[in-house]
């Protein structure tokens, strides 16, 4: 007896799997800067920083706007191909009813031309087939006038 396992929509699954492994860790080291930096000027506001401690708190912060545009160039990336994937499958969503009706049109004119090509070919046949036996005749009478007897070998 076989069960069925029920799949998760993937659309939902794909969502989950952005907000999990994509937004979060982002979110929460954005957090975490923050926190960080609320502390730091919180204990330079109240003096329980020396001039030593502000210099490393201040090498603390700028870690993050170095390393933010480098996050940026790695996420946007990412953001344009979803993007321009999304434009892609609407439109095609879109243009779908055109492609399918000019589809629908050339199977017509394909079906069409089929069934009318013979009657369409059938004097230009006979035609090709008139001047075949005319030509075929001529060459033979003149065969016949230059000399039915002769040899036609060339030596």
């Amino acid at each position: 007896m076989s069960t069925t396992t029920v799949q998760p929509n993937p659309v939902k699954k794909h969502r989950r799997d952005v907000r999990w492994k994509i937004v979060a860790p982002i979110a929460l080291a954005a957090l975490v800067i923050i926190a960080i930096g609320v502390v730091f000027i919180v204990g330079v506001a109240t003096d329980a920083l020396v001039f030593e401690q502000v210099t490393v708190v201040s090498v603390c912060l700028a870690t993050p706007f170095i390393l933010l545009p480098l996050v940026l160039l790695c996420v946007v990336p990412y953001l344009i191909a979803a993007v321009l994937a999304i434009g892609v499958g609407q439109g095609y969503a879109r243009t779908r009813p055109v492609i399918r009706s000019a589809r629908r049109f050339t199977e017509r004119v394909t079906a069409r031309t089929h069934q009318t090509m013979p009657r369409l070919a059938r004097p230009l046949i006979s035609l090709n087939t008139r001047l075949a036996r005319w030509e075929n005749t001529l060459v033979g009478w003149q065969r016949s006038s230059l000399g039915a007897g002769k040899d036609e070998t060339h030596e």
